[in-house]
């Protein structure tokens, strides 16, 4: 079963310039795996408790065996973070696996692409691992790019010979026809070559690292259906149009259909294509991003598709156990060498017009599967911790079935059957990863009017000497953005309907009862130093008033 912790650290009232620094280190949610009633009565022991972000730290151990292995010799290798490490090998592996493979579900079908985000720093050896685990697709392209050479060549002499022909037949159509002789041989002659006309040469890319929305529709319809948008600098693609046109990269992540019907220019519409991302940037060129684009960027659905790991805001580095041992070239040969049969076989199923191979669930991993999705749905529903993040949680398994897929694959390259192990990994992995971009997404936007209220209430709990604070008193003394009563009445009624507020009128005065504190009422009779005796009153009870 899946477990779900959220905690939101309080704000000095009006202290508003404060607010993402205090919002960095507060907001996020906890997504743990737990297998028995012990683990879980643990960490419900542990809720209350100061993390410090430990949720946001990559547990090497929840890796499959050959991905410690990878990484371990990469860090060995290059210095680089374990986490950075295993984005890129998330998204080479998603590139290699998406033109052969589609994941069979029992509710339909699934692909194999990914779309990763990785924020870092200079100094992180992006680059570095970037250009490393690249080298070998970057191989491969270099040869289909020769290749396409040649053929351009041959294409150009025989359209040379083609066009000689071809005049040469029509002016023996011509003739025939001023002669009025029987036109039909000639005829014949010049539609057979004009059936023969030469084919134009299609120039294959894997990769492209810089480009527009109309750019990489293009790319992909013509001539390059499986393709990476890939880049150790990123930035330059956040400059163009592609994240204002965001349609473009949500249709396909699930759709695989690009089209242009524009009569200004050469039409297509293809249904076949895949595409992985994979960026790694500095933070504040995404943070720009987002505090711009970043309502845009969630309700269009884009968020919810993303993998998206910041380094800036891991409490601590993954720990990997033994790393300066590691010795595993023959590894990393083994890795590439499945690497680049599986992107030949994406290659040549194309050219032969054969289906994708379905990757498919063991028994084990469907039973996994589905008592995630139950527990994942349960905790989308109103009140629980994933009810503001419903966006995130609903492609959660869908994520997490995406990166069981390509690991598998590397694991058992001639076995398109997940095992349980395999997407019990993928699954931590996905909600680590989740962790991270709620944490990313809270710590960028602007706190809700709600928001604010809560943590005015909260932190005037003490000086206020009741859960039952007056109407009027939040809106001479709230937050400014609360201070009028049209911005205040829809703030509280939103609170009322999550259960976190009560309303009710005493006296002809209007009060707000915050039944949603996370002070308990002996704390608060303590700290107001009001005698026990009387703190069961009504104005030190969270408890609900009679309606």
């Amino acid at each position: 079963m899946i477990q779900l912790f959220r905690r939101k650290e309080s704000l000095e009232h009006n202290q508003l310039d404060g607010l993402n620094q205090k919002l960095m280190n507060g907001c996020c949610i906890v997504v743990l795996l737990i297998n028995s009633k012990e683990e879980l009565d643990r960490c419900m022991s542990k809720k209350n408790s100061s993390t410090q972000n430990k949720e946001l730290v990559l547990k090497f151990q929840t890796l499959p065996t050959f991905a410690q292995r990878l990484i371990s010799y990469i860090h060995y290798k290059t210095g680089a973070a374990a986490e950075l490490i295993l984005i890129v090998l998330l998204g080479v592996m998603a590139l290699a696996c998406q033109d052969k493979f589609d994941v069979q579900l029992k509710n339909g079908r699934t692909f194999t692409s990914l779309y990763l985000m990785l924020l870092a720093r200079s100094g992180s050896r992006k680059s570095t691992v970037f250009r490393l685990l690249m080298e070998e697709i970057y191989q491969l392209e270099k040869e289909l790019r020769n290749d396409f050479l040649l053929k351009e060549k041959n294409y150009k002499l025989k359209l040379v010979s083609w066009e000689t022909e071809l005049k040469e037949l029509k002016k023996q159509f011509g003739k025939a026809v001023r002669q009025m002789a029987d036109v039909n041989e000639a005829l014949e002659a010049l539609e057979e070559c004009q059936r023969r006309t030469p084919s134009v040469p299609e120039r294959k890319y894997l990769t492209k690292n810089d480009s527009t929305s109309e750019g990489l529709r293009k790319v992909l319809a013509l001539g390059s259906p499986s393709l990476m948008l890939g880049s150790d600098e990123a930035g330059g693609v956040f400059d163009s149009n592609l994240f204002r046109n965001i349609s473009v990269l949500n249709s396909l992540w699930g759709e695989g259909r690009v089209s242009d019907s524009r009569a200004s220019r050469d039409s297509y519409d293809v249904d076949d294509v895949r595409l992985t991302v994979l960026l790694l940037l500095q933070p504040e060129l995404f943070n720009d991003v987002i505090s711009k684009q970043g309502k845009k960027l969630r309700k269009s659905g884009f968020l919810a598709r993303l993998l998206l790991i910041d380094l800036e805001q891991l409490p601590e580095l993954c720990d990997i156990p033994d790393a300066c041992s590691w010795s595993d070239e023959l590894g990393l040969d083994g890795f590439f060498s499945i690497l680049v049969k599986h992107l030949q076989d994406g290659i040549e199923r194309r050219e032969k017009n054969e289906e994708r191979i379905f990757i498919t669930l063991s028994e084990e991993a469907k039973a996994l599967w589905d008592t995630q999705s139950k527990r994942i749905r349960e905790l989308m529903q109103k009140g629980e911790e994933l009810h503001h993040y419903d966006d995130f949680g609903s492609r959660i398994m869908e994520q997490a079935t995406r990166i069981a897929s390509v690991m598998q694959m590397f694991i058992t390259p001639d076995s398109p059957i997940i095992t349980k192990d395999t997407l019990m990994s993928a699954t931590k992995i996905t909600q680590w990863i989740i962790n991270h971009l709620i944490t990313k997404v809270d710590t960028t936007r602007e706190p809700t009017t709600a928001e604010k209220l809560v943590w005015f209430m909260e932190d005037h709990l003490v000086s206020n000497g009741s859960y039952d604070f007056k109407r009027n008193d939040i809106i001479k003394k709230g937050p400014y953005s609360v201070r009028r009563s049209e911005s205040l009445k829809p703030a509280l009624e939103k609170l009322e309907s999550e259960g976190i507020v009560q309303l009710f009128e005493r006296g002809g005065v209007n009060y707000v009862k915050f039944i949603g504190s996370k002070m308990e009422p002996s704390e608060l009779a303590e700290k107001t130093n009001i005698p026990l005796l009387h703190s069961g009153t009504v104005a030190m009870s969270k408890l609900r008033l009679p309606e």
